[in-house]
């Protein structure tokens, strides 16, 4: 049996399941959804590139796949950071970070978050819809993903 059985891969290392505590189960802490732009009405596009603020929110909640910054949940680490410590400050003790590599998973952010805020996070892996699978995924067949994800190699 694994060395690895029974316990829980977080961003820092393994842990035994019983000191997670408290676990939110879906959250995307860091991630982009770019590729789920679309071009704003006509006549609109000057909104879809001006900043946000409380002036133009009503815009903003009715094309919110229209301004490219809304789509970039990926640059307010520091906002994270305080919501991870209201989390902690709440009771909380772990987060499960579901974003995925075409989607823009940052480990590196998420282990910094986890040191600096004292929760734990555990990183989700896998590939989203079809249109963030890069071209290299793409071409890859199901038999050598799998084959990787195992540590073996597949030609």
């Amino acid at each position: 049996m694994s060395e690895l059985s029974g316990k829980v891969q977080t961003v820092l290392g393994v842990m035994d399941p019983r000191r997670l505590g408290r676990t939110l189960t879906h959250e995307h802490l860091t991630m982009s959804f770019a590729f789920c732009y679309t071009p704003p009405p006509p006549g609109q596009e000057a909104c879809s590139e001006m900043p946000i603020t409380m002036n133009n929110l009503y815009w903003l909640k009715q094309n919110p796949y229209s301004h490219r910054a809304n789509l970039l949940l990926n640059e307010e680490v520091e906002a994270v950071k305080g919501e991870l410590l209201h989390f902690k400050e709440v009771g909380g003790g772990t987060i499960v970070e579901n974003t995925t590599t075409g989607i823009c998973r940052d480990v590196k952010a998420l282990r910094r978050l986890s040191e600096e805020t004292g929760v734990q996070i555990i990183a989700g892996a896998g590939f989203y819809v079809a249109e963030t699978h890069s071209s290299e995924t793409r071409s890859t067949s199901v038999e050598k993903v799998t084959a990787q994800n195992r540590g073996k190699s597949v030609p």
